[in-house]
């Protein structure tokens, strides 16, 4: 009797697991090719930071042989190599990551944080210093963003990764121009340079400063009138400054991102975030695009497991090893744009089906016959 009644609760606690498991494969559901085709990506999909889930270099491999996708991406490097220009800014020579932005980070680009990618000028800065409270990079980012970086990264710069020991608030100019100017001044000189003074003006002041670089040459004498090449705190703050001229001359420049395509119209969203029309984005563009497009600015731990996802998956999915993904990488089956929706357990099938409840809804209903 005891026997029977342990095997009916045995039989009840399976039933319920199963329940339990189906109810969670529903709201974690995959597309079928994928689920079905790559089994061990799905598994670093959803465990990003464990090593050794799978192994990237031989999916590399088996896909770099591949008769079929080598003969696409031929084609694919072949038409964005006649495409170039010597006159687009954005396009550089070399597909190494920064080169079209001139070295700079996708961040530092767009003037944003280097953590949560939304525009430094709407929060308080701050940048890393070592023991003795000088700076260890060029790097600006919000306060807030650099107090988490030591809380939840660690001691590295995540842009540059050079390491630190604390990072600083930097004031505003009006509040403490002597610690504002220390703080600026990387180098420790007294002095900034014309590239430190536009690191300074892409961080807290929302200009465009593409449109200052081309003009700052003719502008620089009149606060530069012997020519050293560098200013000191007169020179920049204060009513008469360069950077009071800046504010005031140049008018501001922010990009809000409204009505961003969702991230199951795979070619739509490449093309929306491919900004500098490249042809291509690079591992930190698509760290951005994520970041962006998911609203999750705040959670500075979920942000981490993004950037670790798209690393330890960038390896399998940049076949001609360029440093970029282009569309024709991104759109194939299993590729990026299907690993990113598995990756946040989206399903294009559940998309679509809620379109189709949210138009049924709008439509007016027909009155029925009698």
């Amino acid at each position: 009797m005891d026997g029977t009644e342990d095997r009916r609760r045995h039989t009840a606690t399976r039933r319920d697991a199963t329940r339990r498991d189906a109810r969670m494969g529903a709201a974690l559901r995959l597309p079928t090719h994928t689920a079905n085709s790559n089994k061990r990506q799905i598994a670093q999909h959803f465990a990003p930071a464990i090593p050794g889930v799978y192994e990237p270099p031989n999916d590399y491999l088996h896909r770099k042989n591949a008769d079929a996708t080598t003969a696409v991406l031929e084609r694919e490097n072949e038409r964005r190599r006649s495409r170039r220009s010597t006159d687009d800014v954005w396009c550089g020579t070399s597909d190494d990551e920064g080169s079209a932005r001139g070295g700079l980070h996708v961040s530092e680009d767009h003037q944003e944080c280097g953590v949560c990618f939304e525009p430094l000028c709407k929060e308080r800065t701050a940048v890393f210093v070592d023991e003795s409270g000088a700076r260890t990079c060029k790097h600006f980012l919000h306060e807030r963003c650099a107090r988490a970086v030591c809380e939840h990264i660690g001691s590295v710069c995540p842009i540059c990764r050079t390491a630190f020991a604390s990072a600083r608030g930097v004031p505003f100019p009006t509040e403490d121009a002597n610690e504002w100017f220390r703080l600026c001044d990387v180098d420790g000189n007294g002095k900034l340079d014309k590239e430190q003074v536009l690191t300074v003006i892409r961080a807290q002041i929302p200009v465009d400063w593409r449109k200052i670089d081309k003009d700052l040459g003719s502008l620089w004498a009149r606060w530069d009138p012997e020519s050293s090449g560098a200013l000191g705190k007169a020179q920049l703050v204060g009513a008469d400054g360069l950077l009071e001229f800046v504010s005031k001359k140049y008018p501001p420049r922010l990009r809000e991102y409204k009505h961003v395509p969702h991230v199951t119209d795979k070619r739509a969203w490449f093309k929306f975030w491919d900004e500098d029309d490249s042809g291509t984005l690079e591992k930190d563009e698509v760290v951005r695009a994520l970041i962006k497009t998911f609203g999750i600015k705040d959670d500075v731990a979920h942000i981490q497991d993004v950037r670790s996802m798209v690393e330890s998956i960038w390896c399998v999915f940049d076949l001609d090893d360029s440093g970029g993904i282009d569309l024709t990488e991104f759109l194939l089956e299993d590729g990026l744009g299907d690993s990113i929706m598995a990756a946040f357990a989206v399903d294009k099938r559940a998309e679509l089906a809620q379109k189709e409840d949210a138009k049924a809804s709008r439509s007016p209903k027909r009155p029925q016959k009698k």
